[in-house]
């Protein structure tokens, strides 16, 4: 336990100069993520910390109105709840099977599945949408999108609502659980979908698909617009790459592709304590701001399965958009990286600054004392404000009922 808190704590203070960016990621770095990891895979840290972080999340979500343990009853009660036959028909690759968001079977189970509507906010898609706009994403009337790890759908319904001249969305996604959950919110009548937390409109236009993102089934050249919401930090960068090129074969020559993404180091002790429960989420850090390549690692990755004209944008002080586009046929694609995020940088509000200096204070004084119910108590309290935020993951810490 001490050496979990030892290392929790340091993480609290701030680095010295030198050792501030990438070019500092050997030596010491190294060894102080070896002793991290070290800590955070200990039984105590699952059994202590998380536990506390999901209940102050779950009180914090209910202050602010949000009636998460009704909601849970209620999505449980509108089963039953099983699987399909078809859907065992669906590979589901091995890096989808591990313990993912603090649940042993990762988004392969129920209570993922259930809690991810009551969890996720949609505080910044607003920021999102006018990034995107920005940055010329477009929709044709009568076309159709296609959301890429599309969860139960969240995401889904509200691309739709924003996108009325489109003909069709469709949104996909790895886990039938998931689906499962979005397909029975679509079929609720209307006096049960003003009870949901989430918004329920009936759109005929909108359909969930069980399969892969990186091989989805669908029609080559046969989309206007893909999304990828938040989705690419929960992927190893290898398949990241994998659901790029699949996006660009199933677009039509002038289609786009939509990507909002987060700065994931932007508070390290958040981002240590996040990863533990996100298995890809360094891989992807450090492919993200990959050094001396615009736009960083994956703009790179989708100029080298074909995109062209890649732009990127800030959303907010954390969050970022980007758009890129098939070339027409016959054509080369614009291989030139307009990326404007410095130009469009904003404060970061996540976390106010007089709420950070009262939580360092208070663990100063806990440290002070001795006092570890109350340290884990503090670093608890992080986790849910930044957690329900969304700064880093859509939920990183929400409880599981077992």
């Amino acid at each position: 336990m001490l050496a979990l808190l030892v290392t929790l704590q340091s993480l609290l203070r701030p680095p010295p100069p030198r050792s501030r960016g990438l070019a500092m990621r050997g030596g010491g770095i190294d060894i102080g993520r070896a002793l991290l990891d070290a800590a955070l895979s200990s039984p105590l840290y699952k059994a202590v910390l998380v536990p506390q972080a999901q209940r102050t999340m779950v009180e914090t979500a209910e202050r602010n109105g949000v009636p998460w343990r009704d909601a849970l009853d209620w999505i449980k009660a509108r089963g039953p709840w099983r699987l399909s036959e078809d859907d065992s028909a669906v590979a589901i690759p091995e890096y989808y099977r591990r313990p993912f968001h603090a649940y042993e079977q990762g988004n392969l189970c129920w209570d993922a599945a259930w809690e991810g509507e009551i969890a996720s906010r949609a505080a910044f898609r607003g920021a999102f949408d006018e990034a995107l706009a920005s940055l010329g994403a477009e929709c044709p009337a009568g076309g159709s999108l296609v959301d890429l790890g599309c969860g139960s759908g969240i995401s889904t319904r509200r691309l739709a609502a924003a996108h009325p001249q489109a003909g069709s969305v469709v949104g996909v996604d790895l886990s039938p659980h998931f689906l499962a959950v979005g397909r029975r919110l679509l079929e609720l009548e209307e006096e049960e979908r003003r009870r949901w937390v989430q918004p329920l409109e009936p759109d005929g236009r909108i359909s969930l698909l069980h399969a892969d993102a990186a091989a989805t089934g669908l029609a080559a050249c046969s989309v206007d617009v893909v999304q990828l919401s938040l989705v690419m930090h929960e992927l190893p960068p290898a398949a990241a790459g994998d659901i790029f090129a699949e996006a660009h074969r199933i677009l039509r020559p002038g289609g786009q592709l939509w990507e909002g993404f987060s700065k994931l180091r932007s508070n390290p002790l958040l981002f240590s304590l996040i990863r533990s429960t996100e298995p890809y989420l360094d891989a992807y850090a450090d492919w993200q701001t990959a050094e001396g390549v615009p736009g960083g690692g994956p703009a790179a990755a989708l100029a080298e399965v074909g995109f062209g004209r890649i732009r990127l944008a800030a959303a907010t002080g954390r969050h970022f958009a980007l758009v890129c586009s098939r070339p027409l046929n016959g054509c080369e694609p614009d291989r030139a990286v307009d990326d404007r995020r410095a130009a469009t940088a904003k404060p970061d509000t996540h976390l106010k600054t007089r709420k950070i200096a009262q939580l360092k204070a208070e663990m100063a004084e806990a440290e002070a004392s001795g006092d570890l119910d109350r340290i884990m108590t503090l670093m608890g309290t992080l986790l849910a404000l930044e957690g329900g935020a969304g700064t880093c993951v859509p939920y990183p810490f929400y409880p599981s009922h077992q």
